[in-house]
């Protein structure tokens, strides 16, 4: 098809050719590129300099013609990102009066490699944010910005760099503070070169309405003339709609009308989006009480009124909504009171075991299953005790899943989450016990999942995440405060005054390997020996003066690590009198340890509620900070249990310092009693 297209266009200089993505992994093929419109028809025919949105950026998925390169080279200061969408533009450019096809049936097909080699996956270094942007991007607008296409081809570029630190800030952890500054400065060189028309008339999937309005509003101190208002989803069990917008200005008015009345907001939240050190935008969520007969909902900010959007689809009334809504009471009616409880696949002891066994003594006829597998160091325990038990690797763990009303867990994993694809817990109601408390900035983490039910601790915790001005999109709907299950017992069981000394570091995700599917574990990292975090817990294991303070004060010590960290115990040197696994529950040595070393474990607030010592050893902050969670409203040296040390040598002062005068923690009062019965009447009262 390639070559009947040239031989019979005379003036043309370019065939573009259907990029198709193969996922080696899995064996497909996933027609799922961002700019893939250009190819709706089978065959277009443009002038180069009328191009406008059918904007190229691999030179690899096009021909051009070898005799119409002018001194042209790929840049390789621009690799593995730009170099091809410069290249190929200037190509353009210096042929602008000539043609360019673009064939839908001529198909490229990109590899994305199993081991994740390819280079769109390893695209995102140093130069990625500085060169493209400079060398790049901003080289063609100074020369070429006369030409649409040639803006379009760099807010394209630009935009994909936006996305990214919008959700993953994170990811610009490797630039230094000045080099951050630089690429701030580059962003706004290049949209001085970026007309308002062009970003509002690019079209394509990925770069939608909040794109625009975001870009236009940080980078032209702009508004769109249209605004639209969106409703994201709908809760069948309360008849509720969750209507959301987009605004810049946080003194707007609104006004949101059901049938020509006021309409009952039950919970509202704003949501705010930065990007760099700047806000990009901020969301207005708002819980809208429905009914079988509503129809007509009409959306105001600032008296303009505004378009209402379903599912990527424009309405002009509530039908679709109430079809949708009616369908998902259908499915629900499907289920059986059926709640299914996990905390993680191969261990138990955590919140959910606990609200388990409160629900199996106190609510009797509940329909209760515990999902844990057989292989588990939890199984006979568990199983001796009474508890109704499923292997989650089995159909019949499936089957349960798909007939349960509810499910209730610890940890949000793959084999419940995902079971049956994306909409696995769409009927569903998801109460989410997590496993500590949250007080690092997870919103990029949790946003991704639905949760009707998300379990909090304390009062900071709480408004953190239910409050406006954050990055969760939850509100008080969701987020309920009533304590961790576990603390119920945890308390109950406390002892005072033991001689024994508690090592829990957290996990770091960037040390642990990719997640199997097929195990439902995650991959060895072979590197990890090598990382900052084995080198700094290591010399502390083996360090003389840890054992002479363990011997001398007559204490025991054990070493214990994060589940998703043990499989690398086996790394470590361990000296003979320190331990490092427990026979019983965790909840047993908390209670047992008169003081921790942590590093930035949610564990501390176990031993804080026990009136107990923690000492934070953090030889890593700015690397946990910059590529494991982002920092939330918990500050370490103003909210923590004890003191924070940077170092080994005044790790081991204060500790002894900590024994010989027998220290108490500070800031213990967020303890709710009967957190399992508070946790249980929410879950009740989720109609």
């Amino acid at each position: 098809e390639v070559d009947d297209k040239i031989k019979n266009n005379n003036n043309l200089s370019m065939i573009s050719s259907n990029m198709i993505f193969y996922v080696e992994k899995f064996y497909l093929f996933k027609d799922t590129h961002a700019l893939k419109d250009k190819f709706k028809n089978n065959i277009t025919l443009l002038k180069n300099k009328n191009l406008n949105n059918f904007i190229q950026l691999s030179a690899a998925s096009s021909f051009i013609q070898f005799n119409l390169i002018k001194d042209l080279h790929f840049d390789e200061n621009l690799k593995p990102n730009f170099e091809d969408a410069k290249f190929i533009n200037e190509y353009l450019l210096q042929n602008i009066e000539k043609n360019s096809i673009f064939l839908k049936n001529a198909r490229y097909f990109y590899r994305k490699r199993k081991n994740q080699s390819s280079s769109l996956d390893n695209s995102i270094n140093k130069a990625y944010f500085l060169n493209t942007i400079n060398l790049g991007s901003l080289e063609l607008l100074q020369k070429y910005n006369t030409y649409s296409f040639i803006q379009k081809v760099c807010l394209y570029h630009i935009f994909w760099q936006i996305k990214t630190l919008l959700f993953n800030p994170e990811k610009l952890a490797i630039l230094s503070k000045d080099e951050k500054k630089e690429f701030k400065e580059l962003l706004f060189k290049n949209f001085t070169l970026i007309t308002s028309e062009n970003i509002t008339s690019f079209n394509i999937d990925a770069y939608d309405f909040f794109y625009k309005k975001g870009i236009l509003n940080y980078f032209k101190n702009e508004d769109l003339s249209e605004n639209i208002a969106f409703i994201e989803s709908i809760d069948d069990k309360n008849d509720e709609i969750l209507l959301k917008y987009y605004f810049s200005n946080i003194n707007h008015t609104n006004k949101i009308l059901l049938d020509e009345k006021e309409a009952i907001i039950k919970h509202s939240k704003i949501r705010q989006y930065d990007l760099l050190d700047k806000v990009f935008l901020y969301e207005k969520r708002i819980w809208l009480k429905i009914n079988k007969n509503s129809k007509i909902l009409d959306v105001f900010v600032n008296s303009q009124k505004l378009q209402l959007f379903f599912d990527n689809v424009y309405i002009n009334d509530l039908t679709l909504v109430l079809k949708t809504l009616n369908k998902l009471k259908k499915q629900r009616a499907k289920n059986a009171n059926l709640w299914i409880f996990a905390d993680m696949s191969s261990r138990a002891d955590d919140n959910a075991e606990h609200l388990y066994r409160y629900v199996m003594n106190n609510h009797p006829k509940q329909k209760i299953v515990f999902a844990l597998r057989k292989d588990s160091c939890d199984y006979s325990r568990l199983k001796k005790e009474g508890f109704n038990l499923v292997d989650p690797r089995t159909l019949y763990f499936k089957y349960l899943l798909f007939k349960s009303s509810k499910v209730i867990s610890s940890h949000i994993d793959n084999y419940i989450y995902n079971a049956f694809g994306k909409d696995t817990l769409q009927s569903k109601d998801f109460i989410f016990l997590q496993h500590g408390i949250t007080k690092d900035n997870m919103a990029s983490w949790f946003n991704l999942r639905k949760i009707n039910l998300l379990i909090t601790s304390t009062k900071a915790e709480y408004n953190s995440i239910a409050g406006d001005f954050n990055h969760y999109k939850f509100s008080t709907k969701e987020v309920v405060l009533t304590g961790l299950a576990r603390w119920d017992a945890l308390v109950k069981n406390n002892v005072l005054n033991t001689k024994q000394i508690l090592i829990m570091p957290t996990w770091r995700e960037y040390l642990c390997g990719t997640y199997s599917k097929k195990t439902m574990k995650r991959r060895l990292n072979k590197d990890f020996n090598k990382s900052t975090y084995f080198k700094a817990w290591q010399e502390l294991l083996l360090s003389k003066e840890l054992e002479k303070i363990i011997k001398e004060y007559n204490f025991k010590l054990y070493f214990i690590l994060h589940p998703q960290i043990m499989p690398y115990l086996k790394y470590f040197e361990i000296p003979n009198y320190i331990q490092t696994s427990y026979k019983t529950s965790l909840q047993e040595l908390f209670c047992t340890s008169s003081l921790m070393i942590t590093d930035y474990s949610s564990v501390a607030f176990e031993m804080a509620l026990l009136n107990k010592i923690v000492l934070y050893y953090q030889f890593d902050k700015k690397e946990f900070f910059e590529k494991h969670w982002q920092k939330g409203y918990f500050d370490y040296e103003k909210d923590g249990f004890g003191d924070v040390c940077y170092d080994l040598n005044s790790l081991l002062f204060t500790l002894k310092n900590n024994i010989i005068n027998n220290n108490k923690n500070k800031n213990t009062e967020f303890y709710n009693k009967n957190c399992c019965e508070n946790i249980y009447k929410k879950i009740i009262n989720y109609v």
